[in-house]
């Protein structure tokens, strides 16, 4: 018998949840979470796969227009690689527009704008594991396989262009996206040597992923030296986690 799925929608501030039937065929909206920390986050999550009698999890993924990965698609990663830690297994679904879509369907159900807030996260985890479910029987497999995960970016999507203080714009390649005391950070390798010394280029910046007075996301260069050092003691130890993950699988 299949497992149900639980699917998220993760979001900075709350994670819409729904879940399947066991016949996999209709998604359900259930619960939104809203965040605290990693750690509580983690373990309301795996509460609800235990009371779903599952560890398979659907999360969305926020790619760009284009179809690359940006900084919230890999703090929807870093989050999801948290509960992999915690034993489940996590597959993606690309959840372009989906909020958008969740927002028409309670619109149209003419439900109130306080009612929208609370229901659209949990409205848009339904959408995205709808989209999986239908997905899955198009392509007529009755389980699901790593193989319908969203794969990382193409090399080439990693590059990041930033305007420097001179309003020139400089070349950089995301290497990671990491969480701190509740912050995000970015790490960013300097590429275009147009702009750098000899001994600057291959340079590794860690940035604050902020928000400008627009609501657009920015990133803002860490000034305190002491939360520089720690920051990037972080990236590190993730880099080093990963090449241990890769030298395993070789």
């Amino acid at each position: 018998m299949n497992e149900r799925l639980v699917a998220l929608d993760v979001g900075d501030a709350r994670i819409g949840v729904a879940v399947s039937d066991m016949s996999r065929m209709i998604a359900t909206p259930i619960e939104t979470i809203h965040r605290v920390g990693f750690g509580p986050d983690v373990k309301r999550v795996l509460d609800i796969c235990r009371q779903q009698d599952t560890t398979l999890i659907v999360s969305g993924l926020p790619l760009n227009l284009s179809g690359t990965e940006g900084p919230q698609a890999q703090k929807v990663r870093l989050f999801c690689q948290q509960l992999e830690k915690a034993g489940l297994t996590v597959y993606y679904q690309d959840e372009r527009l989906t909020t958008v879509t969740a927002e028409k369907a309670l619109l149209e159900d003419n439900m109130h704008r306080a009612q929208r807030r609370q229901n659209v996260d949990k409205v848009a985890a339904a959408i995205i594991l709808q989209q999986y479910l239908d997905a899955q029987r198009e392509a007529g497999r009755s389980d699901t396989q790593e193989s319908e995960a969203i794969p990382m970016m193409e090399e080439e999507s990693n590059v990041i262009e930033l305007v420097d203080e001179n309003g020139e714009s400089v070349s950089f390649e995301h290497l990671a996206t990491l969480e701190h005391e509740g912050a995000y950070y970015i790490a960013l390798m300097l590429l275009d040597d147009d702009h750098s010394s000899d001994d600057e280029e291959g340079e590794v910046v860690m940035m604050q992923i902020s928000e400008d007075e627009n609501g657009s996301e920015c990133y803002v260069p860490v000034e305190d030296d002491g939360l520089q050092a720690v920051v990037f003691e972080k990236f590190l130890a993730l880099m080093a986690e990963d090449e241990d993950g890769v030298e395993d699988d070789a």
